[in-house]
Parts: structure tokens; C-alpha cells; sequence
């Protein structure tokens, strides 16, 4: 939910990613959440929207086990050191394929591709096959809201709420 828009009513899945810092959700449900920001332009070198500095941005809610996670709307608010510019903080996921890339190492290269491919549902995929193309990415702008368990041995995650102290304002 975004605000009071409703993005989806149907499950999606969610891969919790500590190495990254924004949130990047499908294509239809980003786009749903863009529409509803006025002034929201893609800037295609970062793959971000860039939004003007002003712009009130509603609470960003996700359902996990029957539980709401909220995200505040400013902490989905990126500005610059001169807070002329700002971004928001959730985009589509999108993957190249290996010819997009330019790097030193091609075999290292073919290896984080086909893992990228693996989880947008490209290739035999550990992501189930309901889930593929409907896959949020959550990054730290989504963990850093609530303690994060992860318990390797059990393969299992847990949530919960941050006490009132320890909440970002």
C-alpha cells in the first residue's frame, strides 16, 4: 500500500537484501506508486525518479505474514548535499543482459548475470515460479525499519518492530 492506494492485492515475494539501499519492486507496481507522485521524472542513467525537493510522500506499506512493515515517505525521499535535488527511493527492477555489460572479467561476468537472471525468473530460478516478475527487492531503507532476524541454519527470517526510540524521524 502507498498511502491509501492499494499497488496490489495478490501475494508477491520478497528477497531481504542487506547489500543494497533502496527498494526495487515490478515494473506495474513501481509504475502504480510513480503516478501518484506529481512531478516524478525517470532519469534513465540511474534507473531513479528524480521528484521535486517538496513533494509529501505517503507511508510505503508491505504485508508479511499478515503483518504491516511500514516505511515512512521521507525516508524514501533521497536528496543531494545541496537539497536542490532529490530522488525517490523506490525503482523497477530491471536486469541487462551479459552483452550490456562491460567489464575486465567476462567469466566473472557470465556468473553475476546468470545469478541476476536467476532471480528475475530468467533461467531456472531458487525464486518459486509465482513469484517471478513479482519479486520485491528490499533493501535497507525497508530493513532499517524493523530488527531483522536471519537464521541461517533454519532458513527461515524473521521482523520485528523497532522500539519508539529507535525508529528513524
Amino acid at each position: 500500500k502507498f498511502g491509501d492506494n492499494v499497488i496490489t492485492t495478490g501475494q508477491t515475494g520478497g528477497i531481504m537484501d542487506t547489500g543494497t539501499s533502496l527498494i526495487y519492486g515490478p515494473e506495474e507496481q513501481v509504475n502504480s506508486i510513480i503516478q501518484s507522485l506529481e512531478g516524478a521524472q525517470l532519469v534513465p542513467q540511474l534507473g531513479l525518479y528524480k521528484i521535486p525537493c517538496d513533494t509529501d510522500i505517503p507511508n510505503l506499506e508491505f504485508q508479511i505474514g499478515g503483518q504491516p512493515y511500514n516505511i515512512p515517505g521521507d525516508q524514501l525521499k533521497i536528496t543531494d548535499k545541496s537539497d536542490q535535488v532529490c530522488f525517490f527511493g523506490v525503482a523497477v527492477m530491471k536486469f541487462a543482459a551479459s552483452s550490456e555489460f562491460d567489464t575486465l572479467d567476462e567469466e566473472l561476468e557470465e556468473r553475476v548475470v546468470d545469478e541476476i537472471k536467476n532471480l528475475a525468473g530468467e533461467a531456472s530460478s531458487p525464486v518459486p515460479t509465482e513469484f517471478q516478475h513479482n519479486t520485491w527487492l528490499m533493501g535497507d531503507s525497508f530493513l532499517r525499519q524493523q530488527y531483522n532476524v536471519f537464521d541461517y541454519d533454519n532458513s527461515k527470517f524473521g521482523l520485528a518492530e523497532l522500539r519508539d526510540d529507535l525508529k528513524e524521524q
